[in-house]
C-alpha cells in the first residue's frame, strides 16, 4: 500500500511541478524527460516495495555497476550546464552551446545518464513489469533527446547541426573513440 502511495506523491510532484508547466510551454522533450523520470523513481519504489528481486546474482553487479557511468553523465551534465552554459534562469537554460566536458562524448548526457541508470534497475528487478516500464522510460529519454536536437537546431542553428555531425547522441564508445582521435 505505501509503495502505491509513494508513487502517487511522486507524480503528482512531477505533473504539477513540472509536467504542467512544460506542456503550457510546449517543451516536449522535458515532457518526454518527465514522463521518463516519473517511471524511472516509479520503478525504483514498486522494485524495493513491491517486486521480488531478482535471483540472478551477475545481472545485480551488471545493474549496480551501470549505476557508475549513470551518475557520472547525470552529474558531469549539471556541472556543464551551470558552469559553461551561461544559463540565465535555471541550469537547464543556457545561452551558449557546450561542446566540451561530457558534451565531447555525447550531445545528451543526462537522458543517457537516466537511461542506465533505468537499465541498471531493470537488471537489479529482474521482472516482466520492470522490464515493461524500464523500456517506456528509455524510450522517454530516447524521444527527449530526439526533441532536444530539434529544439537545440532551433535555439543554435547551423553551429548546433556542426555538432550533431562531430557527436553521437548516446553511443559514448564512439563518442570516447573520436575524442581520442581529436589532438
Amino acid at each position: 500500500m505505501w509503495a502505491y502511495i509513494i508513487c502517487a506523491v511522486i507524480w503528482i510532484a512531477i505533473v504539477s511541478g513540472w509536467l504542467i508547466p512544460v506542456i503550457r510551454k510546449r517543451i516536449v522533450c522535458e515532457i518526454y524527460m518527465a514522463c521518463g523520470l516519473g517511471i524511472m523513481f516509479s520503478l525504483i519504489i514498486l522494485g524495493q516495495m513491491i517486486w521480488k528481486s531478482g535471483d540472478i546474482l551477475p545481472l545485480i553487479y551488471i545493474g549496480c555497476a551501470l549505476y557508475v557511468p549513470a551518475t557520472t553523465f547525470v552529474i558531469s551534465t549539471f556541472i556543464s550546464l551551470k558552469h559553461k552554459g551561461k544559463p540565465r534562469s535555471g541550469w537547464e537554460h543556457t545561452t551558449m552551446l557546450i561542446e566540451s566536458g561530457v558534451f565531447r562524448i555525447v550531445r545528451h548526457p543526462l537522458y543517457l545518464g537516466s537511461a542506465l541508470f533505468t537499465i541498471g534497475i531493470i537488471l537489479i528487478i529482474q521482472s516482466i513489469p520492470s522490464t515493461i516500464l524500464g523500456l517506456v522510460a528509455i524510450f522517454c529519454f530516447w524521444m527527449a533527446s530526439k526533441k532536444e536536437d530539434e529544439f537545440n537546431i532551433k535555439k543554435f542553428g547551423d553551429d548546433y547541426k556542426k555538432y550533431m555531425e562531430k557527436v553521437p547522441v548516446w553511443n559514448f564508445l564512439k563518442g570516447l573513440k573520436e575524442l581520442k582521435k581529436k589532438p
